[in-house]
């Protein structure tokens, strides 16, 4: 029998696709694993502050508590810029129960609080959200009005009326490109709002409710809820002093107006010894409660013609051009002010001495070979001593000086004197000086340096040129320019105090002291005479330089006329700068448009200031007059009254006793002036035409005035009145007025001094 055979068991080796198909699994499984763990590493590290708050945000309520940004004050602590208490609307859409009520919201509340309809229906279908702004910053009656609306509709669930703050700024556009603006959400935009934001802004406080899971406020037994305070702002207190702002804006503003600037115009006062800046202009301006509103009407006309991007384009120009603080943004060549500086270089080098003297012939060639450049004046000055040179702003007599200095010295001062560099004041927008806007040494050629000595070819701004030039006046300190004196907190402390700073000793006292006398005999007698103020003696540097690079509409040259000085010019307090960009008038120089919008300022702000005048025995003799009280006093007492104060009189009617008299008691009236005594009621009515006295010598006005019966107060005049003429009148030609009545007449020297 055949014996039987056993199942053989036999194990397979894996094979090469078993293999592959396990080392995919296995690979599968790892890769898996490690995203499972790097799933969770980020979650639990690199996302967990992120999730932690979401979190967070799903179990609070947290709304913002509005801080109260800081105020800015001028010097004497009055109001330039505060913020008022007003209210935000804050909708919840999660809290509204049906349609109809959003219906009811949307219809009613667009109506009540002026918001588009729509837009509001479309806030009321956000179910998710909590917090939806209906309408920021209304006013306290509205939000009253509000308030009994939403009890009435019983809907104190879907809205809170939230404290707000809104800026105000109580004095409208002065100042206003210093101030500049805050944004909606109140944050600084231009000017000093947003160059002290971090100081005037505060920090936001925070009011944190508890949710349940379905984002409900907790029951009252469990609510939970914390307030963070708000933390106000801090304040500004400035240099700027409102009243001399006042002054200088008042006065620019009709010199751009009258001389028809079409790239406006800028005038700063600064203390010279601390560089504080007094007052800080720019006409035109803008309000900053409105600034989006366009003030130019010139803008005006011209973007009502355009549409589409053409006319947005035209819009953004022309506001970014009203909030320019031309003072320190704007770039300009400073022509014959600057002499001074060229004068400064060569007193303190001691290149002038006492018998030092120039003959002009009326032109100069600096290097052999190139054109000749010309004095103002046809055939020249003739013989001249520096301090003649500088009152009459000789051309070659100063590129003489500049090529004697050479590049070496005369680059030395002109970066000492700061004009290579910003001041670094405390502001916005002061413009970066670059080696475009000037020559440095290695660039002072010969023809270079001669036309940089009379100030051409080269641009400055405003408070560089007044910054130098409060150093003349100081004794030659070049200061830090500053607007803002002190920081104080929300309960009124001084945090911060600003000190002078001095930066560097550009010349010596004594080299100042000869400059200042010498720009001082230029207002007495020579091109600055139109800045005379009686009693103060004015030190200055007229300037009119040429945009060589540009035409105006009528094909000429624009120009820019200024004028920089300081007084008093034996003790300087004050310094003033004055540039009226693009004059349009057909005499454009700087003595005969900027010269006299400094001296209607100055004689304004120094009394204001207290610099007391120091008048002398010719200034006394020829000062105005306070009328004495005639009326009721015999005829005879009345002239003797009268001819004691060196005024004259005219008697109307033929009684003896005054029964009336112009001008009126205590108004001023002019030296060797006429009374108009009436001693007869049927007289009462007698009147007389204004002359027009613009374009008249002073004698011819007196003439004039004599012949109409009436007295004429002079202003602008200094020492000597040859050349001056009349260039406005306070009373219209034509005018009936009573016999006797005082005009004012102002006079302006037509000198064709660069």
């Amino acid at each position: 029998m055949a014996g039987k055979v056993k199942n053989k068991v036999t194990t397979k080796a894996p094979t090469r696709q078993m293999w592959r198909r396990s080392v995919v699994v296995l690979v599968i499984l790892i890769l898996f694993c490690i995203g499972i763990i790097g799933k969770l590493s980020i979650i639990q590290i690199a996302q967990a502050d992120f999730l932690r708050e979401e979190a967070v945000k799903q179990q609070m309520r947290d709304s913002f508590i509005s801080p109260k940004r800081g105020t800015i004050y001028d010097t004497n602590m009055t109001v330039l810029s505060l913020s008022a208490t007003v209210w935000t609307v804050i909708m919840s859409p999660k809290d509204i129960t049906d349609e109809g009520v959003r219906v009811k919201i949307a219809d009613e509340l667009s109506e009540l609080l002026e918001v588009d309809r729509d837009k509001l229906y479309e806030k009321t279908l956000k179910v998710n959200s909590q917090y939806e702004v209906v309408k920021p910053k209304i006013e306290y009656p509205l939000a009253q009005t509000l308030s009994t609306w939403i009890q009435d509709n019983k809907l104190t669930g879907v809205f809170r009326i939230i404290e707000d703050y809104k800026r105000y700024y109580p004095l409208n556009n002065l100042a206003s490109a210093v101030l500049g603006f805050t944004g909606t959400d109140n944050n600084g935009l231009y000017g000093l709002e947003a160059y002290y934001e971090k100081t005037l802004a505060g920090k936001p406080g925070r009011i944190v409710t508890a949710k349940n899971g379905w984002g409900d406020d907790m029951p009252n037994k469990l609510k939970f809820e914390k307030t963070v305070d708000a933390q106000d702002g801090n304040s500004l207190v400035l240099t700027i002093d409102s009243v001399v702002q006042y002054y200088a804006e008042k006065h620019l503003e009709i010199a751009v107006k009258e001389t028809g600037c079409t790239n406006r115009g800028s005038v700063i006062v600064m203390e010279v010894d601390t560089g504080a800046i007094i007052a800080m202009a720019t006409k035109g301006d803008f309000d900053p409660n409105e600034p989006m509103t366009i003030t130019d009407p010139d803008d005006l006309t011209k973007i009502a013609l355009l549409s589409g991007d053409e006319r947005a384009a035209a819009v953004k120009k022309a506001r970014e051009e009203q909030w320019v603080n031309k003072p320190i943004s704007d770039f300009y060549e400073p022509g014959s002010v600057f002499k001074t500086f060229t004068a400064a270089m060569a007193l303190e080098e001691g290149r002038i001495p006492d018998n030092w003297s120039y003959y002009c012939k009326g032109s100069i060639v600096a290097v052999p070979g190139t054109k000749k450049i010309n004095c103002h004046k046809y055939g020249g000055h003739g013989s001249q001593n520096f301090s003649q040179v500088l009152s009459n702003s000789c051309n070659p007599a100063f590129v003489t000086v500049g090529l004697d200095l050479g590049r070496t010295l005369f680059y030395k001062y002109f970066t000492g004197f700061g004009f290579t560099d910003r001041t670094g004041i405390d502001m916005l927008s002061e413009s970066k000086v670059t080696d475009l806007l000037f020559h440095d040494e290695s660039e002072l050629g010969p023809i270079q340096l001669a036309v940089s000595a009379f100030g051409q070819t080269f641009k400055v701004t405003p408070i560089q040129m007044i910054t130098a030039m409060s150093a003349v006046a100081n004794g030659g300190k070049l200061m830090q320019p500053y607007v803002v004196q002190q920081i104080l907190d929300a309960q009124g402390n001084v945090i911060s105090n600003t000190q002078p700073v001095v930066k560097r000793q550009v010349i010596s006292e004594s080299s100042a002291a000869k400059l200042n006398k010498m720009m001082a005999d230029s207002v007495i007698g020579g091109g600055a005479k139109n800045s005379y103020i009686a009693g103060y003696r004015m030190a200055g540097k007229t300037g009119t330089s040429v945009k060589t690079d540009q035409k105006n509409t009528q094909g000429t040259d624009n120009v820019i006329a200024s004028f920089s000085g300081f007084a008093p010019a034996d003790d300087p307090k004050y310094a003033i700068l004055v540039m009226l960009d693009e004059p349009q008038t057909a005499i454009r120089f700087g003595g005969t448009l900027a010269a006299p919008v400094a001296q209607k300022i100055f004689s304004e702000a120094l009394p204001y200031l207290g610099v007391e005048p120091k008048y002398t025995e010719e200034e006394i003799a020829a000062m105005d007059r306070t009328t004495p009280s005639v009326k009721g006093k015999k005829v005879s007492v009345a002239r003797t009254m009268l001819s004691n104060l060196n005024l004259q009189c005219h008697v109307v009617g033929n009684g003896d006793t005054v029964i009336k008299q112009v001008p009126d008691k205590g108004e001023s009236i002019p030296r060797n002036g006429t009374v108009v005594l009436y001693t007869d009621e049927t007289e009462l009515s007698k009147t007389t035409v204004v002359p027009d006295f613009t374009g008249k010598t002073m004698s011819q006005a007196n003439i004039a005035a004599a012949n109409a019966r009436i007295n004429i107060q002079i202003s602008g005049l200094g020492l000597e009145s040859g050349e001056a003429k009349a260039s406005k009148q306070s009373i219209e030609a034509g005018q009936q007025v009573p016999l006797g009545t005082v005009v004012k007449v102002d006079f302006v020297y037509e000198d064709q001094i660069r």
